[in-house]
């Protein structure tokens, strides 16, 4: 009896362990327009793989070297269990992981580029907006990633599909790194060499029409199948916009407010009148600006810089959602920068318009605080300036830590009284010194 049950568990098991173990692997930009991964608007799936693959270096030996740190969150990154068994079991738990990242519905995504984001800003209600993801396992003895794996979620369900997982090899990466590298077009190339279906981008066009009641609210809650039917008739006197085109941006002045910059905007959507909002990252309405016959232009507000704030384009009375610009990360899209010869990273933040510093220590540095006695964060208001022309500091031990929400590191931060503006920096000293740097963040946008 025993062993019958024994017998029915395994065979219970083994088409998860078959599935796991069998994951098809792709070669070369060619192999990803053979795949459903990412083809369509509005799937961000290849936006996805083009980012990520911009941050990773392959050298000879076909080793995968990121430029970011899946352990510690960098762009939406976070632990993978695996619970579905769709990849292979980790050999060591304890020094290995899965890290998934594409997930756009949640804060931590913030820090993806607005490129990878836009298509799901343009259709809320979308079922395959937010389908697709990507995961990488890292190695146990470094910084070094195992595997690159694609996949995506069932559709309309948050359960992984085994049937379209796939593995990207080295090779695969190298060639959209190099396709990409010196381009100002490279996602462009990049979509068109994978074959992205670029037609199924249409029904966004028709986002608004002065005889039509259709807007991309309600593009997005249809099918692709019905979307260029029901959209037929907001393009009949030719009132069409490209809202593909138009950007919408969060941007920091030189005092630590936010500036609303927005670009492209129709004459159609002009002619109508439209305007204008700022929210914040609870959904509430902070301000509003008539955009009168302007395409382009900013706006600096009174509102403090702020993590979540996003600036939408309303029709003329407000009622009616137009198009979302992405929500504004408060580490302006800056990854941590490593302290040299440490297992640790500084990150430049904002915070009611003031620069603030993160740190990062790894949770196996357990005596670091012995060992960054002396050692100190200088805030700058302009990355040009000299080591010893600081606005302000504060020694790292003196950082307070935030909840603990991260399995590998630690995170201490501080806020400083430096108004956050374009090209603000924070340095990192080990001694008392001026000369002994190890880290520098890169200078805040403008």
């Amino acid at each position: 009896m025993e062993r019958k049950a024994l017998l029915c568990i395994f065979f219970l098991l083994l088409p998860l362990a078959l599935v796991s173990a069998d994951i098809p692997v792709l070669n070369s930009i060619n192999d990803l327009r053979n795949i459903e991964f990412g083809h369509r608007f509005p799937r961000h799936g290849l936006m996805l793989l083009h980012f990520i693959s911009g941050g990773l270096y392959v050298d000879n030996n076909d080793a995968l070297i990121p430029t970011f740190s899946p352990e510690m969150g960098d762009w939406g990154f976070h632990e993978f269990y695996n619970n579905e068994g769709v990849f292979p079991p980790l050999q060591d738990q304890n020094r290995q992981g899965y890290y998934a990242v594409g997930n756009i519905n949640t804060p931590t995504a913030y820090p993806l580029y607005p490129y990878v984001t836009l298509s799901y800003y343009l259709t809320p209600g979308n079922l395959e907006r937010n389908m697709d993801r990507l995961v990488v396992r890292t190695s146990p003895n470094s910084r070094r990633l195992e595997a690159v794996y694609i996949t995506q979620h069932i559709r309309g369900s948050s359960e992984y599909d085994p049937y379209n997982t796939y593995q990207t090899s080295p090779a695969l990466l190298r060639e959209i790194r190099t396709l990409s590298q010196n381009r100002v077009d490279s996602v462009e190339v990049f979509l068109y060499a994978a074959g992205y279906n670029v037609d199924s981008r249409t029904f966004t066009w028709n986002c608004y029409a002065t005889d039509s009641t259709y807007t991309v609210e309600d593009a997005g809650r249809m099918t692709l199948n019905e979307s260029p039917a029901m959209m037929k008739g907001a393009v009949v006197n030719d009132h069409h916009t490209e809202c593909y085109a138009v950007v919408l941006q969060v941007k920091s002045t030189e005092s630590g407010y936010a500036r609303l910059g927005w670009a492209n905007v129709p004459d159609s959507l002009l002619d109508v009148g439209v305007m204008l909002a700022l929210f914040n990252k609870d959904g509430n309405h902070l301000l509003s600006l008539s955009l009168d016959m302007r395409s382009y232009g900013t706006y600096d507000t009174n509102q403090y810089l702020n993590h979540g704030l996003q600036v939408k384009l309303l029709s003329k009375d407000g009622s009616n959602v137009i198009m979302s610009g992405p929500q504004y990360d408060d580490a302006d899209r800056k990854i941590p920068v490593g302290i040299e010869g440490y297992d640790a990273s500084l990150q430049l933040y904002t915070k009611d318009g003031n620069a603030c510093a993160r740190l990062f220590i790894s949770k196996t540095f357990t005596d670091w605080k012995n060992d960054f006695y002396y050692s100190w964060v200088g805030f700058y208001s302009n990355h040009n300036d000299a080591s010893y022309s600081y606005y302000t500091h504060e020694y790292a031990v003196s950082f307070t830590k935030q909840d603990d929400t991260n399995i590998k590191y630690d995170i201490y931060s501080y806020v400083s009284s430096l108004s956050i503006q374009p090209g603000a920096q924070a340095r990192f000293f080990f001694t008392k010194t001026y000369n002994n740097i190890l880290a520098k963040t890169k200078p805040w946008e403008r």
